[in-house]
């Protein structure tokens, strides 16, 4: 499939690209960093749409397949990033200036394999309270994160966890549904 100028291949097993992935993609379209790291990159899309503008890429996803999608997406749009299979931020160090994250958001699944490129477990916070509560330890002085989110799972409670965690939060893009809405929060840790 074609995105945006780029060509995305969507392996079995692996979150395609959607509206959650193209309003992340809108709200990080204008950022630049020297390290950038996506979580969760499926298919590395996010990723794609800013790593020209990006010193450094790394992507991690849990899902072995989802790693191998990212890294063939990436090679084929001639661009480079290293990619890592892991959970979250457990197979990284250093510091990053930008941290992007679509994160399986939905409340539902019983954490069975099959569902982890959706399931975001009974809450749908399983991994985003993960997320915000390690996020700062590997944001640079002054570096961003953006995180994809479902009005599902208590938006406000997103920015109430991660301002406790001693960082900026505000929303900065959004999407209405029948269901429900779409945001992307963005945190910034203070300098």
């Amino acid at each position: 499939m074609r995105i945006r100028g780029l060509e995305i291949r969507v392996f079995d097993g692996v979150y395609p690209p959607s509206e959650d992935t193209f309003l992340l993609m809108d709200a990080v379209s204008g950022e630049r960093a020297a390290r950038g790291l996506e979580l969760c990159s499926g298919t590395g899309a996010v990723g794609l749409s800013i790593a020209s503008r990006v010193g450094e890429m790394v992507a991690v996803d849990l899902n072995p397949a989802a790693a191998t999608n990212t890294l063939l997406n990436y090679r084929e749009n001639g661009m480079t990033a290293h990619v890592v299979v892991g959970d979250l931020f457990s197979p990284l160090h250093g510091e990053f200036d930008l941290i992007l994250m679509n994160p399986p958001y939905l409340p539902d699944g019983d954490g069975a394999p099959a569902d982890l490129a959706w399931s975001g477990g009974a809450s749908g916070r399983l991994i985003i309270d993960r997320f915000i509560s390690e996020v700062g330890d590997f944001m640079s002085p002054g570096g961003r994160a953006y995180m994809l989110q479902s009005s599902l799972n208590g938006i406000h409670e997103s920015i109430e966890r991660a301002e406790s965690e001693g960082l900026d939060a505000q929303v900065v893009g959004r999407r209405d549904f029948e269901f429900e809405s779409l945001v992307v929060i963005r945190m910034i840790r203070k300098a």
